[in-house]
């Protein structure tokens, strides 16, 4: 069979790079290069690695089999060349392995300790409960350059004047102006400190009666409406409290390998 040739990095890295797969349902042959053959567990792992590679390199069927044939080349070729015996190769040989030695250990300690779904739901319940969920306001305001104009927009105000239509005229904050002064749903996260202090003390429907300062100018703010925002369901942070679980686990895991074990550092700072 005649195929193009596609060697690129994609088909180095998988060579060197993918993790440990389960066996396939078949060891069919699929190819034969040079008596070697490459066999459907081949194929399947190839396939699952692409899946674990970041690089966007995602291919199937005949050219991932002309992929194949090409790795097995190179590695003929490397073999005879007698690079399996050079140094640099047998010491990143040895710290590949003991990568996937770790973390298959990793991984064996984690199916011997499972993480069940009533243990993921206490954890949500205990963090739940220690939880207080901000409140968000739906806020105008009109800005402007002095005190001296936002108290005199305040008397306008007290005098009848409507809100949105002093804002789409006087406020220098031209984004909100247009929209009567709307600056939409917001957390005291998301403004400077005196504001978010004003919108605590408001009620609904009312304007702070006294100026407010920020580095953008002064403010005149009005409440128009609170809530509070609504708790995360159990089925959204799921996933989220697991990887914290697992965490929690291998620390522990750590620890009890740490604390029995003879430890001597000989140089503190590698780097001196």
């Amino acid at each position: 069979m005649k195929f193009k040739p596609l060697l690129s990095t994609c088909v180095l890295s998988y060579a060197l790079f993918a993790p440990l797969q389960s066996l396939a349902d078949s060891n069919e042959t699929i190819a034969i290069v040079n008596g070697q053959k490459i066999t459907q567990q081949d194929y399947a792992d190839y396939l699952e690695a692409q899946e674990n590679d970041k690089s966007g390199h995602t291919v199937k069927g005949q050219i991932a089999v002309q992929e194949l044939i090409q790795r097995e080349l190179l590695r003929q070729d490397a073999l005879k060349q007698g690079v399996d015996k050079h140094p640099e190769f047998l010491r990143k040989l040895n710290y590949m392995r003991n990568n996937l030695l770790m973390a298959m250990g990793l991984q064996h300690y984690l199916d011997k300790h499972p993480i069940t779904d009533e243990m993921l739901k206490a954890e949500y319940d205990r963090q739940i409960a220690q939880i207080k969920m901000p409140k968000e306001y739906k806020v105008r305001h009109i800005l402007v350059k002095t005190e001296d104009e936002a108290k005199a927009i305040i008397a306008e105000l007290e005098a009848g004047k409507n809100f949105g239509e002093l804002a789409k005229e006087k406020s220098i904050d031209k984004g909100s102006a247009k929209q009567n002064g709307e600056l939409g749903w917001l957390t005291k996260s998301k403004v400077v400190p005196a504001f978010g202090k004003a919108l605590e003390t408001l009620e609904k429907g009312k304007y702070t009666t006294t100026p407010v300062k920020s580095q953008y100018g002064w403010h005149i703010i009005q409440l128009e409406d609170s809530r509070s925002l609504p708790l995360p369901s159990f089925e959204t942070v799921k996933d989220r409290i697991k990887i914290l679980k697992q965490n929690q686990l291998l620390q522990q895991y750590m620890s009890s390998l740490i604390k029995p074990a003879k430890i001597e550092i000989i140089k503190q700072n590698p780097e001196k």
